[in-house]
């Protein structure tokens, strides 16, 4: 898990999105309980490099919301909720990590169904964030 995927997990979990450990997640998506959020890091832009290499890390974060199997307009909302609590979000500390910007790459995705009919949601966000 890294700093910046637990940073932001938590942060849902103080804009009640849920409980950390219980319906939201870091990097794993568990097949229970049915609804649940988790957030995943990946490879996002190169790092920025300044005379003194001390500049400011990139990484990319996915959301990823899953809903029970008749809840699909819920899921559907619970996406969205994410998508408006983080994107623009600047210049702020969760967990002791400083952002300098998480901004959306694009609008929440419908995933399809999972292998149980769950219907499941996704987001991806850019990062900045203060080495």
């Amino acid at each position: 898990m890294t700093v910046a995927e637990a940073a932001i997990a938590a942060y849902l979990q103080t804009g009640e999105f849920g409980t950390v450990g219980s319906t939201i997640f870091v990097d794993t998506k568990p097949a229970t309980p049915d609804a649940v959020i988790s957030v995943f890091g990946y490879a996002g832009s190169p790092g920025e490099h300044t005379h003194d290499t001390s500049g400011n890390a990139r990484p990319g974060i996915q959301v990823w919301v899953r809903g029970t199997k008749d809840a699909t307009g819920t899921a559907r909302n619970t996406i969205e909720s994410v998508y408006n609590y983080l994107d623009g979000l600047t210049n702020t500390s969760l967990s002791g990590v400083y952002f300098e910007g998480i901004f959306a790459n694009q609008s929440p995705e419908p995933m399809g169904k999972d292998e149980n009919g769950r219907p499941e949601f996704a987001v991806n966000f850019s990062t900045i964030i203060r080495r």
